[in-house]
């Protein structure tokens, strides 16, 4: 995927972010309402289905912290993962952290050659100071400093087919719809969408995403309405390693170092 295809998101760097479990029956329903307000964007336009995929490789600490603040509801915490929408040697790694501070949701990544992902994570800030473009130094040093300081490291790797629209009228909004979401334990710094042991990822329906700025368009709001959605909480990397925890492959985990975790119902 082209640089600047993915780096056009106008929601990325502050955003509300609202998140439902919706039937895989009403989707060619809730397409014919977004038709009228919304486009596929840019990458999406040029794919069969308007759908693209996406590998990230999440990053934790040996406690998994980061994975236990989300569990708990934590209002400031954060993400790590390194990102990656083809597995083209050639195509991009972006390097993320995704902070939510209360109902906002901030998320800054830098984007690097994916080649150089294992050498820029072993050798801490100074090497992503030297290599990175200089427009993304400030993003690269973001995350080199939540890297350096949680000291984490490769856990699990997660990935879904991605359906994603833009507001027709130029409004910051984006709508995103994630099917067939899959997991593996991984250890190293392998970004690759098909080399795992990957597993389905339990998902009672499709993920529907509504993400804005400040602003809450009418027609989202008709939108909400009209499919009586409910928001809840749809965290991709939690789910992930409870169903680690859940089917008895913990032990992957504790190979790597992590601190399982109580069991969650």
């Amino acid at each position: 995927m082209h640089r600047q295809a993915i780096s056009t998101d106008i929601t990325l760097r502050s955003r509300f972010e609202c998140k439902y479990l919706i039937s895989p029956l009403v989707v060619p329903e809730l397409r014919s309402f977004l038709s009228s307000f919304a486009r596929p964007d840019r990458y999406a336009a040029l794919r069969s289905g308007y759908r693209y995929p996406i590998c990230s490789l999440y990053l934790d600490t040996d406690d998994l912290l980061l994975y236990q603040q989300t569990v708990g509801g934590d209002k400031n915490r954060f993400k790590l993962r390194i990102r990656t929408y083809s597995d083209d040697a050639s195509s991009p790694a972006f390097f993320e952290v995704k902070r939510k501070i209360n109902s906002i949701v901030q998320k800054r990544r830098a984007i690097l050659d994916r080649d150089r992902a294992p050498e820029m994570l072993n050798q801490g800030l100074n090497g992503w100071l030297r290599h990175s473009n200089r427009g993304l130094m400030s993003d690269a040093e973001y995350f080199a400093n939540h890297l350096i300081l949680s000291a984490a490291k490769p856990v699990i790797k997660v990935r879904y087919m991605r359906e994603a629209y833009e507001s027709i009228g130029g409004d910051p909004v984006r709508v995103t719809i994630d099917t067939e979401l899959m997991h593996a334990v991984t250890l190293d710094h392998d970004l690759t969408r098909q080399r795992g042991r990957w597993v389905s990822t339990p998902v009672d329906g499709v993920i529907l995403e509504l993400k804005f700025t400040e602003r809450f368009p009418t027609w989202i709001h008709d939108l909400v309405q009209t499919f009586g959605l409910r928001q809840r909480p749809v965290p991709k990397y939690v789910w992930s390693v409870d169903h680690v925890l859940m089917s008895g492959r913990e032990s992957a985990l504790a190979l790597g170092g992590f601190t399982l975790p109580p069991r969650r119902a």
